[in-house]
């Protein structure tokens, strides 16, 4: 009974740390870059997100559907692992500063995940 109890609750961490690093759906991911002009694909950190309030048209963007749908922009600002910052306006409030995204060609904008442990086995 004693080799049952540590595996159990060994199998229920597991559970608990799967289950925080799960995406149920994709779109929760990405979003995209409302104005595209001039910015320089990459991978980089945000450092911060303000919010643009009501601009942009009601039903259009990644958060549109449902009862309240968001009418907000957000703008990210990036600490880019090139150097330098960026500044990009997105269709999507599902970022936080400090998560890591990548800036596409194709103009949007995606969580990149397992950066910390990335980061713990380079060092």
């Amino acid at each position: 009974m004693r080799i049952r109890a540590p595996l159990l609750l060994s199998l229920m961490l597991l559970c608990q740390l799967a289950g925080c690093t799960l995406a149920w759906d994709e779109s929760h991911l990405e979003a995209n870059i409302v104005r595209p002009g001039n910015f320089k694909a990459g991978s980089g950190v945000i450092r911060s997100v303000g919010v643009l309030p009501r601009a942009r048209e009601p039903g259009t963007g990644a958060d549109a559907k449902g009862k309240y749908p968001d009418r907000h922009l957000y703008r990210l600002l990036i600490h880019m692992d090139s150097g330098g910052l960026q500044s990009v306006d997105i269709d999507s409030g599902r970022f936080l500063a400090g998560e890591a995204v990548e800036l596409t060609n194709d103009a949007r904008v995606v969580r990149v995940s397992g950066t910390a442990l990335n980061t713990a086995v380079q060092r």
